[in-house]
């Protein structure tokens, strides 16, 4: 699958490491984050013309869907608003994802952490927070981007409305024990 986001895109909204510039394994964790956490609530026909859009010829995206992809200002009942994009919501999700398996690498011998003298492995506790704290960033931005989409519908004949806006930070939950 082509991803909507790059490396590039990544470096644009947060501090990285020469190591994470360098990786080649950022192209996964997109593809991951479209499928499997952007495509269930987007849809497959949004979700496929933005992908085919970008794979053909990146030029050829229409002003649409650059602004669903990188957001910005639009006016809706004679107010404006502002949102992030869905380049954005990507690209957390995807750093989550990131996050969560980059200190951990798969050989023959076993799972390996990586450690040298000149560093130290933050606890997996810590690795969790970061994650979720992207997770938690991503779904906002989402949030953001379905309320837009809700805005728009005339403009985006694909997109489906039967997902409201409904964020992780709002959802009761009920704490057991200590």
């Amino acid at each position: 699958m082509t991803p909507l986001v790059s490396l590039n895109d990544l470096e644009n909204l947060k501090y990285i490491a020469d190591s994470v510039r360098n990786s080649t394994v950022w192209g996964q964790f997109v593809s991951e984050a479209q499928l499997l956490d952007v495509k269930p609530w987007l849809s497959d026909a949004l979700l496929n013309e933005l992908v085919t859009q970008k794979a053909t010829d990146p030029e050829t995206l229409t002003a649409l869907n650059l602004l669903l992809l990188n957001g910005g200002s639009y006016v809706y009942l004679t107010k404006t608003y502002l949102f992030q994009g869905l380049k954005n919501c990507i690209i957390y999700y995807a750093f989550g994802r990131f996050t969560n398996r980059m200190p951990y690498n798969y050989t023959a011998a076993g799972i390996v952490q990586k450690d040298s003298d000149l560093s130290t492995p933050v606890s997996d506790k810590i690795v969790q927070r970061l994650e979720t704290e992207a997770r938690l960033t991503a779904d906002a931005i989402k949030d953001e981007v379905i309320l837009f989409l809700n805005r728009n519908k005339v403009n985006y004949p694909l997109w489906v409305s039967n997902c409201l806006v409904y964020s992780t930070r709002n959802r009761p939950f009920t704490v057991y024990g200590d």
